[in-house]
C-alpha cells in the first residue's frame, strides 16, 4: 500500500511540475515514533519515508531510534540525527538493512549523514547491514556515536563518496566490517575505539590520505594481547598524525610493554599504507634513587640492541659511578664519547648485537645522581633513554625511578591509613611562605576538634596564622604579617593532624596542596603524596640509606669527603664540610621521627633567623589581596 500511495504522490508531483515549471525546496520528514521500521508510513509526520527524488531530509530528533531492516523503496536526501539542542535521535541499520544517503544534483539536500548537530545522534551498523552517504559527519561532542559491526553472521558495510569527518565516539567491532570512503578524519575531540575480537581487525579503507588526532582507546574481547601482536586499523596511501592511546580499557601488558600505534608501509595493504596498533617490548632503564643504581631490563620478551643513550639536561648523571659495558668488556661496546658527562651517557656496539632477557639485565653502576635545582618548584627527574637496534633503529625506552621520590617542592604527605598529613620541604632550596590551602573536591577533608591541627592552632612556623573557613572542601591558613621559612633539606615540616578522612572511612584521594609564596599573589601547585609515615622519608644526610641519620653515615661520610658525591647531603655535587653540619642537624632522626621535627620546630642557624627576619620587615612593609580558588 505504501509503495502504491508513493507511485501516486510521484505522478502527482510530476504534474505539480508541469504546471508550476520549478521542484519544491527542501522538505523536513520528521520521525514520530518513539521505535519504528524506517519504511513504515506511520513512523513519519508526512506519511512516507523521505525520498531524494523530492529533496527530502529525515529529521530523527525526537528521541527515537529508526530501524532500518530491508532495502527501504526510497533513499533520503539527507539524514540529521539530534538537529536542535537538547534533541537526540537513533538510527540502526539491521542485518538485512540497506540504507542509501543519496544526493540529487539541485537539492538542497546534502546527502550526508548528520550524526548529533547541535544536539545528540547515535549510529550503529550491524552485521550484515549496509549504510552508505554522500559524507558521514559524526559531531564532536558528548554522546554522538557511530558503531560499526557486532555478534552475528554478515558484514557490517560503511562508505561514503567523500569523507568521513569522526569527530566523536567510533568504534568498530571485529574483524567482519567494510568500511571505505575517499577521505577520512579523526580530530582532536575523536575518540576512536577499535573492540579486537579477533587476530586481525577490519580497517577503515581510505582512498585519500587520512588525517588523525584525538584519542585512540582500544578493548579486546576474546582475545589476549601479546608482545609482537598487531591490528591494521586504516588502510591509506599515507597517514598524518597520530593518536594519543589510552590503554585504561585494554588488558595491563606485561613489564616493559606498550600499547603502540605507528604508520607502516605495506605492499598487502589496498591503499599503500597501514595505520597499525600493536604491542612492543619495550627496554626499561631502572632508575634506583636511593643508590643510584641503572640497570637496562626487559620483560617476558628478550629485545637486541647495539646501542644506547642516557640523557639528562639538568646534569642527573653521575659519570664517576658509570660502569659502563666497555669497563666490564662486554665485547665490541665502547663509550660514546669516552667517560661520558653529567648530561649524557652512551655506548655503542661495533658489531653485532646484545640481547637482552629478563633473567640478563645490563647493570650500569650508580650513575644517578639528583641535579642541583636552580629554581624551586621545578621538576628534577628528567632521565631520557633511548637505544638502537639494526638497521638504525631507534626506539625510546622507558624509565623506571624506583623508590621514594624527592620532590623539588613543598610537599603534603598524607598517610592514607590514618589520615594524618604533614607539610614538608623536599628541596635542598628554602623558600618562604605565608599561605597554603589544601582542597578536596569530594569533600574528603576533616576539619573538626582533634582532626586538622593547624600551624594557628598550634602556634607554629612563627606563630600568627589565620585559618581560613575551614569546611570538608577547604583548609587554608594565611600569616598576614610576615611569613615562614621551608628551609631546604633540613625542614621536616609540620604536623597538620589527622585532617584526611580515609577511604576506609568513605573518603577519597582527592587532595590538592597549594602554597602561596612571599610576595606572591597568586598560588604555587605543591605535590601531594599518599603513603605510610612510616615509609623511608626524606632524609639527606641519610648516606647509607638505611632510613636513619646515624654513625653508619658518619663513616659514609668520612669515606666520601673530598672524593665525589657520595655523601652529598644538600646536592651540590661534593661531600664536603656543609654535609657534615646537615648530617648533625639530622643525627638520630628516622623517617618515623622527622615529622617530629617539623612538629617541634626546627632549630635554625643565626643566618637562616637573619633571613627570616628580612622576610618578616619586607612583608610588614606590603600589603596585598589574596583570594583563594
Amino acid at each position: 500500500m505504501t509503495h502504491h500511495i508513493r507511485i501516486t504522490r510521484f505522478a502527482a508531483a510530476l504534474l505539480a511540475v508541469a504546471l508550476v515549471g520549478r521542484v519544491s525546496a527542501q522538505t523536513d520528514y520528521n520521525w514520530q515514533v518513539s521505535n519504528g521500521d524506517w519504511d513504515s508510513a506511520s513512523s513519519w509526520d508526512l506519511g512516507f519515508p523521505p525520498d531524494t527524488a523530492f529533496d527530502e531530509t529525515a529529521n530523527i530528533s525526537n528521541g527515537g531510534t529508526a530501524v532500518v531492516s530491508n532495502t527501504p523503496f526510497s533513499s533520503p536526501g539527507q539524514v540529521d540525527l539530534g538537529r536542535l539542542e537538547g534533541e537526540s535521535g537513533a538510527l540502526t541499520i539491521a542485518n538485512g538493512g540497506n540504507l542509501a544517503v543519496v544526493f540529487t544534483p539541485g537539492n538542497t539536500s546534502t546527502g550526508n549523514l548528520n550524526i548529533g548537530l547541535a544536539g545528540t545522534g547515535v549510529v550503529g551498523v550491524q552485521p550484515g547491514g549496509t549504510l552508505s552517504a554522500r559524507r558521514i559527519n559524526l559531531n564532536g561532542a558528548a554522546g554522538n556515536s557511530l558503531t560499526i559491526g557486532g555478534a552475528g553472521a554478515g558484514v557490517a558495510s560503511v562508505s561514503t563518496e567523500f569523507e568521513a569527518n569522526l569527530d566523536g565516539a567510533t568504534r568498530i567491532i571485529g574483524p567482519n566490517a567494510n568500511i571505505s570512503v575517499q577521505s577520512l578524519f579523526f580530530r582532536s575531540t575523536s575518540v576512536y575505539t577499535p573492540e579486537i575480537t579477533a587476530a586481525t581487525h577490519s580497517p577503515i579503507k581510505s582512498t585519500n590520505l587520512a588525517q588523525i588526532a584525538g584519542t585512540l582507546r582500544p578493548e579486546f574481547n576474546g582475545v589476549t594481547p601479546t608482545a609482537g601482536s598487531t591490528w591494521n586499523l586504516i588502510d591509506a596511501p599515507d597517514i598524518s598524525g597520530s593518536f594519543a592511546i589510552d590503554a585504561s580499557a585494554a588488558p595491563t601488558l606485561p613489564y616493559g610493554q606498550v600499547y603502540q600505534f605507528s604508520k607502516v608501509a605495506d605492499g598487502g595493504s589496498v591503499n599503500g599504507t597501514y595505520g597499525q596498533l600493536s604491542v612492543k617490548q619495550l627496554l626499561v632503564l631502572n632508575v634506583d634513587r636511593a643508590t643510584g643504581a641503572m640497570s637496562i631490563n626487559t620483560g617476558p620478551a628478550s629485545v637486541s640492541l647495539d646501542g644506547y643513550s642516557i640523557g639528562s639536561t639538568l646534569g642527573g648523571l653521575k659519570p664517576a659511578g658509570w660502569n659502563s659495558l666497555q669497563d666490564q668488556a662486554v665485547g665490541g661496546w665502547r663509550e660514546a664519547p669516552q667517560n661520558g658527562s653529567v648530561n649524557d651517557l652512551s655506548e655503542l656496539k661495533s658489531t653485532g648485537a646484545t640481547t637482552v632477557t629478563s633473567g640478563s639485565p645490563l647493570a650500569l653502576g650508580n650513575a644517578f645522581q639528583f641535579p642541583n635545582p636552580t629554581q624551586f618548584g621545578t621538576e628534577l627527574e628528567d632521565i631520557t633513554f633511548e637505544y638502537y637496534s639494526a638497521g638504525g633503529v631507534v626506539t625510546q625506552g622507558l624509565v623506571n625511578y624506583i623508590g621514594t621520590k624527592r620532590n623539588n617542592n613543598l610537599v603534603l604527605l598524607v598517610d592514607p591509613d590514618t589520615g594524618e598529613a604533614r607539610m614538608e620541604n623536599q628541596s635542598t632550596l628554602g623558600v618562604n611562605i605565608d599561605g597554603y590551602a589544601i582542597q578536596s573536591e569530594s569533600g574528603s577533608l576533616l576539619s573538626g576538634p582533634g582532626q586538622w591541627n593547624s600551624l594557628d592552632d598550634q602556634n607554629a612556623a612563627g606563630g600568627d596564622w589565620r585559618e581560613s573557613n575551614p569546611s570538608a572542601t577547604l583548609l587554608a591558613e594565611l600569616k598576614p604579617t610576615s611569613s615562614a621559612a621551608m628551609i631546604g633539606g633540613t625542614n621536616f615540616g609540620y604536623s597538620l593532624g589527622t585532617l584526611f578522612k580515609t577511604e576506609a572511612s568513605g573518603g577519597t584521594e582527592d587532595l590538592t596542596f597549594k602554597y602561596l609564596v612571599t610576595g606572591d599573589t597568586t598560588f604555587s601547585e605543591g605535590v601531594v603524596e599518599f603513603r605510610s609515615f612510616d615509609a623511608p622519608g626524606f632524609l639527606s644526610a641519610d648516606f647509607n640509606q638505611d632510613t636513619q641519620v646515624d654513625g653508619g653515615d658518619l663513616t659514609a661520610w668520612e669515606s666520601a669527603f673530598g672524593n665525589g658525591a657520595g655523601a652529598d647531603a644538600n646536592n651540590d655535587g661534593k661531600s664536603d664540610g656543609a654535609d657534615f653540619l646537615i648530617w648533625q642537624r639530622q643525627f638520630g632522626l628516622s623517617s618515623a621521627t622527622a615529622a617530629a621535627v617539623g612538629a617541634a620546630g626546627a632549630v635554625p642557624e643565626p643566618a637562616t633567623l637573619c633571613l627570616v627576619s628580612l622576610a618578616i620587615v619586607g612583608a610588614a612593609l606590603r600589603r596585598r589581596s589574596v583570594r583563594f580558588a
